[in-house]
């Protein structure tokens, strides 16, 4: 009797942890990347395009970046 007692109550302990939320949905994972913190703009020359002068390589990638993710919203 203390047996069958003793599994009822670790069976109504373990049944929330088991039960399938209906409303759960695969969610995407968002990332929030903090915008660059040096202004990039490429720049345009009396011959043609140009890089920013005052940006890095690596500053200009994460600026590019930057605007094409704000131009798809």
């Amino acid at each position: 009797m203390l047996r069958s007692l003793s599994l009822m109550i670790a069976a109504l302990i373990a049944a929330p942890a088991l039960t399938v939320n209906a409303d759960a949905r695969p969610q995407k994972a968002v990332r929030n990347h903090a915008p660059p913190v040096k202004d990039c703009t490429r720049i345009n020359g009396r011959s043609g395009y140009y890089g920013n002068p005052w940006c890095t390589p690596s500053q200009q990638r994460a600026w590019d970046r930057a605007t094409s993710r704000r131009g798809r919203r």
